[in-house]
């Protein structure tokens, strides 16, 4: 058995069980244990005391009982080490370190009294999923809200949410590009396959232990994650948080299944610690404005404005002096600019006069199949108030859209539906009570409605 492999797996272990690790007495103890060595032996090749050292080790050897449940000593702690390898019916080099589990594994805590105690912290970052930036347009203000967020108040939830392809994802990524220092983990994690609780926890846990030590039981593999949001400073990113909502519910309502994430998410929002989590999501959950947590933030990204002229610029478009119309018409968001932009190159030649000459809002096949994904998750409720919207000249005020809709829908169940295309970001949050509907979206729902009549 290799002995740098055991003592990664007793470090572990206590941790999982402690949050403690091993120091560096400790671990020397323990690697002179496991050779063999006496204690005075060890003491002396490290010009400490004897008493000092066997004391130090009947510490550990009590830690590593409560841990393992069984009395460990100095005379069977390798016998016992190797049967919670045979136990788990995997070989250590497969659970701790191997070709399967990729560690990012803390620095020795040392005690300060130690000679052999050294002043070391490492960042440990695991984004291997991570979609790659290829471009990144504006959103410094975005960016800075962030930031400042994450490094002076520390919240302990962030919900960034916005209408699909707003550049929610790469706002993220950049952030951590940015930030990641001022941690000590930073983890990107994706909702798109909708994960159980258990599998999400099991995979998200093995960026901070091994897989050796993961518990088998939810409730001890949340208590696990929040010992170590407690004990180090980590910035853990959720992609796609969406997926594990309802369809034709109201927005941010979690499916059945998935109702441990809600339980996980409060849970972290209510508890004392320094780290963070980071929600990216098209629909901003149900209780994301709950003023009870002190401690939660939300962003909602809204077009890119000027920044948007960028654009146009990488795909080479002419008629400059048109562009601030075309950005104007579909709302500054990027992926619809990049989408359109692409059907001017291909059929008017990059002209943008050309395109415009048209008075409709043309929709590519990408933007309504883009559009398609997010209408199927509304409410009736939803749909029918974005059509009576949609349909008007002016703009709506809310009073006028209780009243036009109250005889098919309660005033209780209009007001949740408008509450809900907010939290969808359909809607602008105006304070005059004013309702007006993103413009592709309502391009869309005319086309929509106009084919099904």
């Amino acid at each position: 058995m290799d002995i740098a492999e055991v003592l990664k797996l007793a470090d572990e272990l206590l941790f999982a069980y402690t949050g403690d690790r091993l120091d560096n007495l400790q671990e020397t103890i323990l690697k002179g244990t496991l050779q063999g060595q006496k204690y005075a032996k060890i003491a002396a090749e490290h010009h400490l005391s004897e008493g000092h050292v066997r004391d130090t080790a009947s510490e550990l050897w009590q830690k590593l009982s409560e841990t393992l449940g069984e009395d460990v000593n100095k005379l069977n702690v390798r016998k016992i080490l190797e049967k919670v390898i045979i136990s788990n019916s995997v070989s250590i080099g497969d659970f701790i370190g191997g070709n399967k589990v990729s560690i990012c594994s803390e620095r020795r805590r040392l005690p300060k009294s130690s000679s052999l105690s050294k002043s070391t912290q490492k960042h440990h970052l695991d984004i291997d999923n991570a979609p790659e930036i290829t471009a990144f347009y504006g959103r410094n203000e975005e960016l800075n809200t962030l930031k400042s967020w994450l490094i002076q108040d520390c919240p302990r939830i962030i919900t960034l949410v916005g209408i699909i392809g707003i550049g929610k994802t790469t706002l993220a990524i950049k952030l951590i590009e940015e930030i990641q220092t001022k941690f000590e983990y930073v983890v990107y994690r994706s909702l798109r396959y909708c994960p159980n609780i258990d599998t999400f926890l099991t995979d998200l846990l093995q960026s901070f232990v091994s897989a050796a030590v993961v518990p088998d039981t939810l409730d001890r593999q949340v208590d696990l994650l929040l010992k170590f949001l407690r004990k180090h400073r980590c910035l853990i990113v959720i992609d796609d948080v969406q997926m594990i909502f309802e369809n034709g519910q109201f927005a941010g309502q979690y499916k059945s299944e998935h109702e441990g994430y809600y339980l996980l998410f409060k849970q972290i929002a209510e508890l004392s610690h320094a780290s963070s989590l980071l929600l990216v999501t098209s629909e901003q959950p149900e209780d994301a404005n709950a003023t009870r947590y002190k401690f939660t933030r939300c962003l909602k990204l809204a077009g890119l404005g000027d920044s948007a002229k960028q654009i146009l610029k990488d795909k080479e478009l002419s008629d400059e002096q048109m562009w601030d119309t075309l950005i104007e018409k579909y709302c500054g968001h990027p992926l619809w600019l990049e989408m359109t932009a692409t059907m001017i190159q291909e059929l008017f030649a990059g002209s943008i006069t050309e395109f415009l000459s048209y008075p409709s809002l043309i929709l590519s096949n990408e933007i309504v199949s883009q559009l398609s994904r997010i209408w199927v998750r509304l409410t009736e409720s939803e749909k029918q108030i974005i059509n009576y919207l949609a349909k008007q000249e002016k703009v709506a005020i809310l009073v006028e859209v209780l009243q036009k809709m109250s005889a098919n829908y309660t005033p209780e169940i209009i007001l949740n539906a408008i509450r809900s295309l907010k939290r969808r970001c359909f809607l602008e949050d105006n304070r005059d009570g004013s309702l007006r509907l993103d413009r592709t979206l309502e391009a869309y729902v005319r086309s929509l409605f106009a084919n099904i009549t």
